[in-house]
């Protein structure tokens, strides 16, 4: 069973993982602007989600109340 290692595959669909930067605030935030910030983070992570999976995740899936697994289509090895 040969294939590429998940470092291989980041690598190949995302290219140099250094040029991934995270930022953090500095500064504290107000209640509306976390709030805001809250919000765009967990429809980014839903969204990242919907790309791996193919449909929708449930709420469940989201919350990690339910384990992601994904099923290989017929004839895939």
């Amino acid at each position: 069973m040969g294939g590429r290692s998940a470092k291989d595959n980041f690598k190949r669909r995302f290219g140099d993982p250094a040029r991934i930067k995270i930022e953090y605030a500095k500064d504290k935030m107000s209640p509306s602007e976390d709030a805001y910030r809250s919000e765009q983070i967990s429809k980014a992570y839903a969204g990242v989600l919907k790309g791996v999976l193919g449909r929708d995740p449930t709420q469940g899936e989201i919350l990690g109340e339910v384990e992601i697994s994904i099923k290989s289509k017929k004839g895939e090895k």
